[in-house]
C-alpha cells in the first residue's frame, strides 16, 4: 500500500509538471498567434508593420508603403536595404517586382521634355525598371505581371532619350552671369 501511495504521488508530480508546461506552451502560441493576427490586419489595411521579430517583414512593409504614397527614391532605397540585409530572402524575385514598378511609376509621373520625348533620368529609370523585370523572370518565370510590364517596355521605350536642349534650358543657361562679379 506504501508503495502504491508513493507511485501515485509521483505520478501527480509528473502529471502536474507535464499540465503546466502545457499551459504555458499554449499561451505562448496563443501570444504568437494574436501578434500575427494584429500584422497581418495592419497589412491588410496597408499600415507600416513594425516588429523588431519580423524586420524583414517591417522593412518591406515601409517600403511597400513608400512606393505607394509616390515617395520613389525612398521606396527604392528601403527595397536595396532588404535585398542587402535579406539575400536569401524567399520573395527575393516579389522585391524586384516591385522595384521595377517603383522605377516605372516614378518615369512616368514626370513629364516629357519639351520634343515630347523622354528625359535622361526618365530613360534611365525606365532602364532600371526594365532590369528589374528582368531579374524578376529570371527567379520566377512564372510571374505574369513581369511579363506584361516587361513587353509593355520593350515595345515602346525609345532606344535613346532625348537630346534636344529646350529653349527654357537655354534661357535659363543663358541668365548665368559669366566672371566675377
Amino acid at each position: 500500500m506504501f508503495l502504491l501511495k508513493k507511485i501515485l504521488n509521483l505520478n501527480s508530480i509528473f502529471f502536474i509538471s507535464i499540465l503546466t508546461i502545457s499551459i504555458f506552451l499554449a499561451v505562448n502560441k496563443f501570444n504568437n498567434i494574436q501578434e500575427l493576427r494584429e500584422i497581418n490586419n495592419k497589412i491588410n489595411n496597408d499600415e507600416l508593420v513594425t516588429n523588431d521579430k519580423y524586420e524583414e517583414l517591417s522593412l518591406y512593409s515601409s517600403a511597400y508603403l513608400l512606393g505607394k504614397q509616390g515617395e520613389y527614391e525612398n521606396a527604392i532605397e528601403k527595397y536595396n536595404v532588404l535585398l542587402k540585409q535579406y539575400p536569401s530572402t524567399s520573395i527575393i524575385d516579389v522585391i524586384y517586382f516591385n522595384i521595377g514598378t517603383v522605377y516605372l511609376q516614378d518615369a512616368l509621373s514626370k513629364p516629357l521634355s519639351d520634343d515630347g520625348k523622354l528625359t535622361i533620368e526618365n530613360f534611365q529609370k525606365l532602364q532600371s525598371a526594365t532590369i528589374a523585370f528582368e531579374k524578376t523572370l529570371v527567379i520566377n518565370p512564372q510571374n505574369d505581371l513581369a511579363k506584361f510590364n516587361l513587353s509593355i517596355l520593350y515595345s515602346s521605350m525609345p532606344k535613346e532619350p532625348s537630346k534636344i536642349i529646350s529653349e527654357q534650358a537655354v534661357q535659363e543657361l543663358s541668365n548665368i552671369p559669366i566672371g566675377l562679379p
